[in-house]
């Protein structure tokens, strides 16, 4: 889902998901996030992910978090 905090289960990084999952060969597939803390944007696997509680999500999806300025997405 769009707009979603996440963090990789291998390496424990957050990211911020700014695509729609892309399948990429038979069984994996691939979102493309933006890592938080970074201007890097990356493709993980999806089954990788792990989604951040809600009270670390933006506020629009019902958390605390408050964007810092030049955030993807986020005005």
């Amino acid at each position: 889902m769009l707009a979603l905090r996440v963090i990789n289960t291998v390496d424990g990084r957050a990211g911020f998901v700014v695509g729609k999952p892309e399948p990429d060969g038979c069984r994996t597939r691939l979102v493309n996030v933006a890592v938080e803390g970074s201007t890097r944007y990356e493709l993980w696997p999806l089954h990788l992910l792990k989604v951040r509680p809600t009270k670390e999500q933006h506020r629009a999806m019902g958390g605390q978090y408050e964007a810092p300025k030049g955030y993807p997405l986020c005005v």
